[in-house]
């Protein structure tokens, strides 16, 4: 009995903990005084504007709001692209702080969910060469191990055509992700010169070259 009684407490108190909603997830709903339909809207006008602008040379810049791709991700991501999401994800939140990527969602099916939250450190050092640093990771109020998380993040990074890579600089786990600028068998190349995150916003630009000839291409640095 007093094992069945410890058992049953060590699951109330698991119970409580995976219910916990993270502080962090609660402050990525959508925060625009503006109807969401709208915010999503202009979500889509302006990937679609950026996607434009990348694919003929040139320089080309966009900037987007943490309300605009939340929006998106609560109207036009469940209505239009539902199998977008992994299994047994859902409601994804993302927020924007100087230097930081916040991403939230809920894990889990029927009453068997709780709330998942990530704190990212992201820098380009360099064109084309991130550093990406998870800072917390957590379900509920359940803390998560980090290196894990990194390592299927880079692999799921590679399998998009990036090179990445795992080292720790300064007594932290790095995750390095290196973007290849030419694509189209050489004729076009993509150089993503800046990126900064802000309040609440995203801000990038770069160029897009009609032959790699002009500019020598980056290169993964060394491990």
């Amino acid at each position: 009995m007093g094992c069945l009684g410890g058992l049953a407490l060590v699951l109330a108190v698991l119970g409580v903990l995976l219910k916990y909603q993270p502080v962090l997830y609660r402050q990525l709903a959508v925060s625009g005084g503006e109807d969401v339909e709208a915010l999503s809207r202009r979500a889509v006008t302006k990937a679609a504007a950026w996607h434009a602008s990348i694919s003929r040379p040139g320089g080309w810049e966009t900037a987007l709001t943490a309300d605009e791709v939340n929006a998106w991700l609560a109207v036009d991501l469940p209505r239009n692209h539902p199998r977008w999401l992994p299994s047994g994800v859902a409601q994804p939140r993302i927020g924007f702080l100087p230097q930081h990527v916040l991403l939230g969602a809920r894990v889990g099916y029927g009453p068997l969910t709780a709330v998942a939250a990530m704190d990212f450190e992201v820098v380009l050092r360099d064109v084309n060469h991130l550093a990406i640093v998870l800072d917390q990771a957590h379900v509920g109020a359940i803390p998560l191990p980090r290196a894990p998380i990194l390592r299927e993040l880079s692999r799921r990074i590679s399998r998009l055509g990036m090179v990445t890579d795992l080292r720790r600089l300064d007594g932290r786990l790095v995750l390095m992700v290196y973007i290849p600028s030419t694509h189209d068998a050489g004729a076009t190349s993509y150089w993503l010169e800046s990126l900064a995150f802000g309040a609440g916003e995203l801000l990038l630009s770069g160029e897009t070259r009609s032959t790699a000839a002009n500019r020598p291409s980056p290169t993964p640095p060394p491990s």
